[in-house]
């Protein structure tokens, strides 16, 4: 006879404790289903979580700049004395403004590779505002700064509040006679620019002077230095820095109502990054900074009103005097 734990189907203890043993044993079948059970339900809820932070992460922008904690800027930099690159840094008064603005914001400032403007003969030059304003509108940096007008007509980006407006002036060198606007109101007298503005102001002031026009202010004030020009009407702040490093012997004549606003760029939409800048520029004008970088690049602090600085609240003088 075969042995009764050998069989098939049967159990091989008998009696009450047979039965004991195969309730345990369903008992214990049951508690283990219910085990798996419950993981399975704690991984689906975990996958589900894990899904919902991912489809979370996706909607929400990663921050205000490409990278976080770094401003990548796009510029020419080729702008003396605002934007200037040389072997190992980038230089000039805006590059030193945007440090500035890098510390009250708490984003490390970086260069991005100097924009070029590729014309249609394919020649190679500086880049326009339209150039540097189109590397910021497709996304290969977060702002734009390179002596942008606030008034350019540009597409794809949003102006900060303008960080300086800089007026026009009528110069010449000193010593030559032409020692104020009625002086060269004579013909045969050439007149530099490099910008339209310049040119529309020259051609109604002084219409008998023939206007020569160049790509930088720069260029125009070496025609005047030269005498190869009588006069030139550049950019005020430039002017002075380049009387200050280079030229002495140039001297404004007359101011010109015209004026020029800059301002930076960001990508359309990005409101809070303009947002960022634009409450770091007034903490720099409040606290006097503002003032102190433009004295070191211009040779005096702006006067108000023509560097984005409203004046200052009369204050009562208490003592009579």
């Amino acid at each position: 006879m075969a042995s009764r734990w050998l069989q098939p189907g049967k159990a091989w203890l008998g009696g009450g404790a047979g039965a004991r043993v195969r309730q345990g044993v369903a008992l214990v079948a049951a508690l283990g289903l219910a085990v798996t059970l419950a993981g399975c339900a704690n991984e689906a809820s975990e996958d589900v979580a894990k899904a919902s932070v991912d489809t979370s992460a996706e909607s929400t922008p990663s921050g205000i700049t490409a990278e976080e904690g770094v401003l990548l800027v796009a510029s020419s930099l080729n702008n003396d004395p605002y934007e200037q690159e040389t072997a190992t840094s980038q230089n000039g008064f805006t590059c030193d403004l945007l440090k500035l603005i890098g510390e009250r914001t708490g984003l490390s400032i970086e260069f991005a590779p100097a924009v070029n403007h590729k014309a249609e003969d394919q020649s190679i030059s500086e880049g326009t505002p339209a150039d540097v304003a189109a590397k910021v509108g497709e996304g290969a940096a977060d702002l734009g700064a390179s002596s942008i007008p606030l008034d350019a007509p540009l597409e794809g980006v949003a102006f900060s509040d303008p960080y300086l407006s800089a007026n026009l002036v009528l110069i010449t060198k000193d010593s030559t006679g032409y020692d104020d606007a009625a002086a060269l109101e004579a013909e045969g007298v050439k007149v530099a620019v490099s910008s339209d503005a310049a040119a529309a102001w020259v051609a109604e002031r002084l219409p008998q002077a023939e206007v020569v026009s160049f790509d930088h202010d720069l260029d125009a004030m070496m025609e005047v230095n030269s005498e190869r020009a009588q006069a030139a009407v550049v950019d005020e702040p430039r002017l002075k820095r380049y009387v200050k490093v280079k030229e002495p012997h140039l001297q404004i004549v007359e101011t010109t109502p015209l004026s020029t606003d800059y301002a930076f760029v960001v990508a359309a939409g990005n409101s809070e990054l303009a947002a960022k800048v634009n409450e770091a520029l007034t903490q720099l004008q409040a606290d006097g900074s503002y003032d102190e970088l433009f004295e070191s690049w211009f040779g005096e602090a702006p006067a108000y009103g023509s560097a984005t600085r409203e004046a200052p609240e009369a204050v009562d003088d208490s003592t009579g005097a």
